[in-house]
């Protein structure tokens, strides 16, 4: 009886989706992929405070999603660093992030906190901007890439003149 109630268990967990009944879980989520991914996080506000659209793009997997408020999904790498590359022309600048938490489980990890940056429209005033962000990392060849980036601000979208 108990051999067939742990056949049944195997059967389950490989309907799932759970590989063998032998196979080791997902990789332990601990202090060094926090440790690693904060500092991904401040790779990516240096990368984007030297308005460096490339770099920035290739800390996201191909499979890139940045979701910015008032504006259209953006996917895929190409899209993404075109993205950034219209944004810096656009006058973004002085980025900070401030992580409140970081988490995971397995090859998935997440971050969120607050941002504040500048916003300098060419021949427009500098305006300072503040929010939150949310970034789904993926762990992909030994490192924590950027999969989904979700920002919005904590002000109401300007006004067209």
């Amino acid at each position: 009886m108990r051999l067939l109630s742990a056949a049944a268990t195997c059967v389950f967990v490989l309907a799932l989706g759970g590989g063998g009944c032998s196979q080791a879980g997902p990789p332990e989520f601990g202090k060094a992929d926090v440790d690693n991914i904060n500092k991904m996080l401040q790779e990516y506000a240096a990368s984007y405070n030297a308005k460096d659209a490339l770099k920035v793009s290739q800390m996201f997997t191909g499979a890139a999603v940045v979701m910015p408020p008032n504006s259209s999904t953006v996917r895929g790498q190409e899209n993404v660093r075109d993205y950034y590359v219209k944004r810096f022309n656009q006058g973004a600048s002085g980025l900070s992030l401030e992580a409140a938490d970081v988490g995971g489980h397995g090859s998935l990890a997440f971050i969120s906190g607050n941002y504040r940056l500048n916003l300098a429209p060419p021949g427009g005033e500098v305006r300072r901007d503040r929010g939150k962000f949310l970034f789904i990392l993926r762990h992909v060849r030994d490192r924590w890439m950027l999969e989904h980036l979700m920002f919005s601000s904590d002000f109401e979208a300007p006004h067209p003149t």
